[in-house]
């Protein structure tokens, strides 16, 4: 597997145009198609780091193919993307998300409670 298919793989998997994936890293989309279609490579240890935190996807796995492709194997693609968007929030629609988060776990627990 080629570099330019585990950039695919991405691609493809968080829904992303080239145009798009490009502008969340800073590069020109141009060079994202070159990387995919083979015709530049390999890429920075910086450029691999920042797809990992951006996307949660191993740097070392993105340059090499090697280990695992997902840096943190407990975090599926829709909780990196939530992070992602929570990292971006001000800090009042952030707490308004921790009482909601609060409040299914409390309507839960009582669902789940032997007195119910």
């Amino acid at each position: 597997m080629t570099l330019g298919d585990r950039l695919r793989i991405i691609l493809e998997e968080r829904n992303l145009k080239q145009i798009d994936f490009a502008k969340s890293l800073g590069v020109s989309a141009n060079y994202i198609s070159l990387l995919i279609s083979g015709k530049r490579g390999p890429i920075s240890d910086t450029l691999a780091k920042l797809i990992e935190e951006t996307y949660g996807y191993s740097a070392a796995w993105i340059m090499t193919g090697d280990g695992e492709k997902i840096s943190n194997p407990s975090l599926s693609a829709a909780k990196v993307e939530f992070i992602k968007k929570i990292q971006k929030m001000p800090d009042d629609e952030i707490t308004a998300l921790l009482a909601f988060a609060n409040s299914l776990t409390n309507i839960k627990k009582s669902l789940s409670s032997p007195e119910n």
